[in-house]
């Protein structure tokens, strides 16, 4: 009898009550002032300041590697050539083995269930060194 009030015994926990959230203050400030804007870069995050930031200056007061950067989106491996583009074209194809690589782990490990072949039960999963041959 004792066995049997354990068994039907459940727990039951606290309901869920309507829980009141302080709403956080947005502390996020877009400038909108057209003049400020021409004349600094308004990079100030800290708050207690008072200058928006450095101010804007010409173009020649800038070195020249700045304007000389190339700031287009990185080139697919189809379009580099080793010759002419040399480490870019060799990071890519790195990029890409280990991409591949990838994916070819998380397929391997996703369909091992559908995998029904005498070398993969004999090696006991997925090895690199190729299960025994019975003649």
């Amino acid at each position: 009898l004792l066995s049997g009030d354990v068994l039907r015994s459940h727990r039951s926990y606290a309901s869920v009550g309507s829980k009141v959230l302080a709403e956080k203050e947005d502390k996020s400030y877009i400038e909108s002032d057209v003049e400020k804007l021409c004349k600094y870069v308004c990079i100030n995050y800290y708050v207690q300041g008072e200058e928006p930031g450095p101010k804007i200056l010409p173009d020649s007061e800038y070195p020249e590697w700045l304007f000389e950067l190339d700031l287009r989106p990185p080139r697919p491996l189809e379009d580099l050539d080793p010759e002419v583009d040399g480490w870019l074209y060799w990071r890519e194809l790195r990029r890409r083995q280990v991409q591949q690589a990838q994916r070819f782990a998380k397929l391997r490990t996703r369909f091992l269930h559908l995998q029904n072949s005498p070398s993969l039960r004999k090696s006991g999963g997925i090895s690199r060194i190729p299960a025994p041959v019975e003649n």
